[in-house]
């Protein structure tokens, strides 16, 4: 058995392809000189991501509450701030682009028939007594949104939403180690070694999905998944 360290090392390295793939897939929108639809559109779902990050981390602090783990319900307490402020930050995006007010539940009945808030549904889906689920999303799913929000906040070429991504990016890398502390708790054996590396491999490949749904489908990117993880992302 690999130790504890070396395995979650392991895991992050892992994550690489995703991310350079998810990269290249948002430079690629941002650099298509996308309409004002096409952005209400793309900041529609990452305003119902933010929103849908909140509720269901709230959910997972109101589970792990009751075991008495202050270090990790001080961890996801801030998390649900901070989603909560990205929320904000991404709903005054849309107010800036529409040039009226948001109207939450229109944008979350939207969501509710299909919208692109995909990312979140993977953390609504898992069973909130499992930890190490909750943990791993954390741990691939803010480490991603922490690289592609830094790489929207290089190219976008409005300065007030790349500072905004440029400020949301960095509360994500924050979130993606609070994934790393609860991997060390969890991760015992080489029995929780092969669960968190299955259940790693069906994180990336959603957010494989919500990136080629959310941005440009770049063949380059793709290419660069199906030679890290197999040819199903050939599938999307």
């Amino acid at each position: 058995m690999r130790g504890n360290n070396e395995f979650i090392n392991q895991l992050e390295r892992g994550n690489e392809a995703l991310f350079k793939a998810s990269e290249m897939q948002v430079e690629a929108f941002f650099k298509s000189n996308p309409s004002t639809e096409a952005l209400v559109e793309h900041f529609s779902g990452r305003c119902a991501n933010e929103y849908l990050n909140m509720v269901e981390v709230a959910k997972n602090l109101l589970e792990i509450a009751p075991s008495g783990d202050r270090k990790m319900i001080k961890l996801l307490a801030r998390q649900v701030q901070d989603e909560a402020e990205h929320f904000e930050m991404v709903a005054k995006v849309l107010e800036r682009l529409t040039g009226k007010p948001l109207d939450v539940q229109a944008l979350l009945a939207a969501e509710g028939k299909g919208g692109g808030a995909k990312g979140a549904r993977i953390l609504e889906s898992m069973d909130k007594d499992d930890r190490l689920a909750l943990h791993l999303y954390q741990f691939i799913a803010e480490g991603r949104a922490h690289r592609v929000w830094q790489r929207m906040a290089e190219v976008c070429a409005d300065p007030m939403i790349a500072d905004t991504y440029g400020k949301i990016a960095q509360d994500e890398k924050t979130h993606r180690e609070f994934g790393r502390v609860g991997l060390e708790q969890l991760i015992k054996t080489e029995a929780d070694q092969k669960r968190a590396s299955d259940l790693a491999d069906k994180i990336r490949y959603e957010l494989y999905a919500v990136s080629c749904m959310n941005c440009v489908e770049v063949p380059e990117a793709r290419e660069l998944c199906v030679e890290a993880y197999g040819a199903a992302y050939l599938k999307h």
